[in-house]
């Protein structure tokens, strides 16, 4: 698990991409160094995993470091103005629409267009904001046989209603089928 294996998914980095991409990932893995995953693996290799997503679908320097950065607000606290000093506007203003959209729980079928509406509202500004909560959905979908039972159904099936559509629609098929086929065994055991 090293910054290499994102680096070479990477197109033509500037050396300017690679010191932003390196310090995001530091940082990263040092605010988040004490805590852990239900698996019991570190927190920071659903960062680490997540950025890579990312960089697969060929987004830039300023989503990769978002990736990285996605939980560190809500998560450990990291004031915004903190991620804009050391990363810019633009990672910012990712982080931030990841972590609004973080706040969409899903609530049943019936409030199925409200919450797609709110999503899309949510990050109209700038489709980086789906790709990376769509990226860090996947990963917790790869792993969430570790989550607790009572978390498991409500999370699949929010899956299924809002995060898959979105991978459908913004035509990242591959990401569409495998949030599908993570979540149809928990939504419907």
């Amino acid at each position: 698990m090293t910054l290499k294996e994102i680096t070479d998914l990477m197109r033509y980095p500037s050396e300017s991409d690679l010191a932003l991409l390196r310090k995001a990932y530091e940082f990263a893995e040092t605010v988040h160094k004490d805590h852990k995953r239900y698996s019991g693996e570190p927190y920071f290799v659903h960062l680490f995993e997540t950025a890579k997503l990312i960089a697969e679908l060929g987004a830039g320097v300023s989503a990769i470091s978002a990736g990285l950065l996605h939980d560190s607000i809500e998560d450990v606290s990291v004031e915004q103005e903190t991620i804009r000093k050391e990363f810019g506007d633009d990672v910012l203003m990712l982080v931030d629409g990841v972590t609004k959209l973080g706040h969409l729980r899903y609530r049943g079928v019936d409030r199925y267009s409200e919450s797609m509406r709110r999503l899309f509202i949510a990050s109209s500004k700038d489709l980086r904001v789906l790709i990376i909560k769509l990226c860090d959905r996947l990963h917790n979908m790869r792993t969430l046989h570790h989550v607790p039972k009572d978390k498991q159904l409500r999370i699949a099936r929010e899956t299924l209603e809002i995060y898959a559509p979105i991978a459908y629609r913004l035509g990242i098929r591959k990401i569409n089928r495998e949030l599908e086929e993570l979540s149809f065994p928990f939504a419907y055991p």
